[in-house]
């Protein structure tokens, strides 16, 4: 096993442990880890398909927490701003793009740390607008998570429903972007260092896999376990320290 499988294999362990403990931040975790040892936008598609395993295996388990209308606002609006992201990702020089994920991976960790709420639930304006974000975010870096994760984390939402309408909404996303990054592959329109045809993706993608589904399992049980008290702290620790590491690794060694 090479280093770069390695670190792979445990950074992806990780990530998976904190989605399935709180709904959220594998895909920050991942795009930052799987960032020091791969292209970034090699890294796009793996992490997109894990994303779409990851929800599957935990949305049977949280679905009647769903907020749905909510959900489908939010995907009206990602799905409507994806592609924007996806042509960023084919336009925007590698070091620039490893920045932007840092800088986006901090931001989310400062927002979610300040401790700001809304009062009652967010309307369908502010819905739609984390909605638009994402879809730019998601589709650039595969990094969706924060416009939503702050709308709903923000608000007075209890734990389980914000995290079971969290988990539902990425599935959303994250299938629509592969779909579409699988379009652009059969249409020639992806850079042929990504995208989801590529064979290093397909093959670093299963291999990825059952380490996701195992990572996932052991972090649902940990969260039914202890009911979800003191995830928040952890994830923040974890993205801040991950999103530092990007930032200086690609400031000090390019």
């Amino acid at each position: 096993m090479s280093a770069e499988l390695g670190f792979a294999l445990v950074a992806v362990a990780v990530g998976a442990f904190v989605r399935g403990y709180s709904g959220f931040g594998a895909s920050m975790i991942w795009v930052a880890a799987l960032s020091l040892v791969y292209q970034p936008a090699a890294v796009v598609p793996t992490v997109l398909a894990l994303e779409v395993l990851a929800s599957v295996g935990l949305l049977p388990r949280v679905w009647r927490d769903v907020e749905w209308k909510q959900v489908r606002l939010l995907l009206v609006a990602t799905i409507a701003t994806t592609p924007v992201g996806l042509w960023l990702l084919g336009v925007v020089d590698e070091r620039v793009m490893r920045v932007l994920i840092a800088v986006a991976i901090i931001a989310a960790t400062l927002a979610l740390a300040s401790g700001w709420r809304l009062r009652g639930s967010p309307g369908p304006r502010l819905a739609l607008t984390a909605g638009a974000v994402s879809g730019v975010t998601n589709g650039a870096a595969a990094i969706g998570g924060p416009p939503a994760v702050l709308l709903y984390f923000s608000g007075e939402a209890g734990v389980h429903v914000g995290r079971a309408t969290l988990i539902a909404y990425f599935l959303g996303t994250d299938a629509a972007a592969l779909a579409m990054l699988g379009l652009a592959d059969l249409v020639g329109w992806s850079d042929p260092a990504g995208g989801f045809l590529n064979a290093d993706a397909l093959w670093r993608t299963v291999l990825l896999a059952p380490v996701t589904l195992a990572g996932i399992w052991c972090g649902q049980f940990v969260f039914e376990r202890t009911g979800g008290h003191g995830y928040r702290a952890a994830v923040l620790w974890l993205l801040g320290l991950l999103g530092v590491a990007v930032l200086l690794r690609t400031l000090l060694l390019g």
